[in-house]
């Protein structure tokens, strides 16, 4: 007789359970039974959980939940189950007190609904403790949820939000719900929402009706409401993170892993299964995309660099003192030529800074000579000689001066329209 079964006797018959009754229940001989009665009982077997306890006592003195607290000591050879692991929890800090306040609860049909919001976060990156601001979209009848961390919450960063939202979802709800946030709505006009009008621009061209919730009505958004709280709980809480990329990465593995296989606790479906089913039904993106960039104009400085937002960005050398376009996005920055071709891209870093210069390439001379500058004309304009004539003319010393006008006139503007104004 195993040690596991003799146990189980010892246990049924100290709970009352006569020797006939265990006999016939573990399918034993009733002598048998009453031989392992008469022996001692066998040594306690270590708990599984032995060798983890300090941590666990730790990481529950930190209001970490119990599924994240079983991912934590899995990782380190835990393989004992949770219920020992809650058992051990509770007697750590005892019974979690159950919330009284009553919540409205609706469902909403497949692919109906979505709901979006920001939640602002303080975690550490590089050590260093950051603010963050979490955007989430939840498809309210899977409870599908795209997740992602930005460093702002201004109007190009949420819509860029959504369309990275979209392409997750490869679409949306018809109907999408927000905040009264002053970059979805400006006020209220006679008890209507005043939607901001690029906003509302970009609503028409996705494709999706924007609602706005009541004042002060959380519940509206109850749905997205509770998959921050559950983020907060099950991965932010205690968690460090090495840069902006690392914090993206582990919340999408955080996601893979934990949020999308979970049997949700209301619809008792495993999220990723529902979201198979609704997302047939969800409106697919047009085929023209909506531009989400902040633009922007900026002066080359004399060192090569450009200054936006606290950082430092080098441009190619020969745009030096040139006026240059520039397209910000959330994680990159774009700088563009007059024709808005794109001569140079640069990853927002993770705080202000000034990035590395680029490779030295050859330096333009902040003065060229007169005659230079008048072979160079001459040279890419040569049936404008009358035109030189006249400028040398009337200008006399001046006439660098105006050559090189003319050449900052044609970074600008390209070499044809400029042609046409010398004819």
């Amino acid at each position: 007789m195993s040690p596991q079964e003799l146990k189980e006797i010892q246990e049924l018959f100290q709970k009352g359970m006569s020797i006939r009754a265990i006999a016939k229940r573990l399918g034993r001989n009733i002598k048998t039974v009453r031989r392992a009665l008469n022996s001692p009982a066998p040594p306690p077997q270590p708990s599984k959980l032995e060798p983890f306890k300090e941590l666990v006592r730790d990481l529950a003195l930190k209001d970490l939940f119990a599924p994240r607290i079983l991912r934590e000591i899995r990782e380190r050879g835990y393989t004992g189950s949770i219920s020992i692991l809650k058992d051990f929890i509770r007697s750590v800090r005892g019974p979690r007190k159950e919330s009284r306040r009553v919540t409205r609860r609706f469902e909403t049909q497949i692919g109906e609904e979505g709901q979006i919001d920001w939640s602002p976060y303080r975690v550490p990156i590089a050590g260093v403790e950051t603010l963050v601001h979490g955007f989430s979209m939840v498809v309210c009848w899977s409870r599908m949820q795209f997740l992602a961390f930005y460093r702002d919450e201004r109007l190009p960063t949420l819509l860029h939000a959504h369309v990275e939202a979209f392409r997750f979802f490869d679409g949306f709800p018809k109907n999408l719900y927000y905040d009264n946030c002053t970059t979805v709505t400006l006020g209220r006009l006679n008890g209507k929402p005043l939607f901001h009008p690029t906003f509302l621009e970009f609503s028409k061209h996705m494709g999706f009706t924007p609602f706005t919730c009541a004042i002060d009505d959380p519940d509206r958004k109850g749905k997205v409401e509770r998959a921050f709280w559950f983020l907060e709980n099950d991965f932010i809480k205690e968690s460090r993170f090495e840069s902006w990329d690392d914090l993206n990465a582990k919340a999408r593995r955080w996601m893979d892993t934990v949020a999308h296989v979970r049997v949700h606790d209301t619809t008792k479906r495993v999220v990723r299964e529902a979201f198979a089913e609704e997302r047939p039904f969800l409106i697919r993106l047009p085929a023209m995309p909506f531009p989400t960039d902040r633009r922007e104009t900026r002066k080359v400085q004399v060192d090569g660099y450009i200054s936006v937002d606290g950082s430092l960005y080098p441009v190619p050398a020969k745009f030096v003192g040139q006026y240059v376009g520039v397209r910000i996005y959330p994680l990159r920055v774009e700088v563009t030529d007059a024709a808005g071709k794109v001569v140079i891209a640069h990853p927002v870093p993770d705080r202000p800074t000034r990035l590395p210069p680029l490779d030295p390439g050859p330096a333009p001379s902040a003065s060229y000579s007169r005659p230079v500058l008048e072979a160079a004309f001459l040279a890419r304009f040569p049936n404008a000689t009358e035109f030189l004539d006249g400028i040398k003319r009337r200008m006399n010393a001046l006439t660098p001066i105006h050559l090189k006008h003319i050449e900052r006139l044609m970074n600008l503007y390209g070499e044809q329209p400029v042609r046409e104004a010398i004819e």
